[in-house]
């Protein structure tokens, strides 16, 4: 098995932004299916989507107690 070069591997915040792009249009991932996902810790996924967030990439809407995570819809102009 070839041993993948740290050029080659991807940080957490793309994994995170490549699972987003594909989340679902209306509701999007909550930080525990996001940790499943990308195989982290779900408090290290939850710190990564709110440095995320406050980049202005992704966002999150509140559904009862659960916050769900999706990229932040660009507006055309």
């Amino acid at each position: 098995m070839k041993k993948k070069s740290r050029k080659e591997k991807k940080s957490l915040d793309e994994l995170l932004e490549e699972e987003l792009e594909n989340a679902p249009e209306i509701k999007g991932y909550t930080v525990k299916q996001l940790a499943e996902i990308t195989g982290t810790p779900w408090p290290t996924t939850r710190w990564h989507l709110e440095l995320l967030e406050a980049r202005g990439t992704v966002e999150h809407f509140n559904i009862g107690r659960a916050k769900l995570y999706s990229l932040k819809k660009k507006r055309k102009k």
